[in-house]
């Protein structure tokens, strides 16, 4: 089903910019950057025995979410491969779902680009999940029988 990909490329191609753009934003900071980033490299903590600076930590959360969404998007692209259609339901359900909690977050706290990509993922998984059926029992599978059983 088409619609169901465009809902996790829309995850790929916002976590492969947010990465990106995380990334350029370090190597060309701006000047208001440069003064923000040197307050966070100014403040280390210490958590759980590891010396860190708030720099760090908010470099490390942003590049782990980055790769966080493009890691969903492969798996949502795996689970379509795996699926049935009859049985995608549930999936897509589930794709709108994660779509419409991280539409709500960049709509509060992001730019525009996440708030574009995570509308169409939703639309894109209400789609998916509106034209999919559910799993009828001839559909599902049935698990091996076990020795001595028919």
């Amino acid at each position: 089903m088409q619609s169901f990909r465009v809902g996790a490329w829309c995850w790929i191609v916002t976590g492969t910019g947010h990465t990106l753009g995380d990334i350029y934003t370090r190597i060309f900071p701006s000047t208001a950057d440069d003064s923000i980033d040197a307050a966070m490299r100014a403040h280390p903590f210490e958590l759980f025995g590891l010396h860190r600076r708030y720099y760090e930590l908010t470099m490390g959360f942003s590049l782990s979410m980055g790769l966080c969404m493009v890691f969903v998007g492969v798996l949502l692209l795996h689970i379509h491969k795996l699926t049935p259609r009859e049985g995608l339901r549930s999936a897509a359900t589930l794709g709108l779902a994660m779509s419409a909690a991280a539409l709500a977050l960049s709509a509060w706290l992001e730019p525009p680009p996440p708030i574009v990509f995570f509308s169409v993922a939703c639309v894109a998984f209400g789609l998916a999940a509106r034209k999919s059926g559910r799993l009828t029992p001839e559909h599902e599978v049935r698990a091996p029988a076990k020795v001595g059983e028919r």
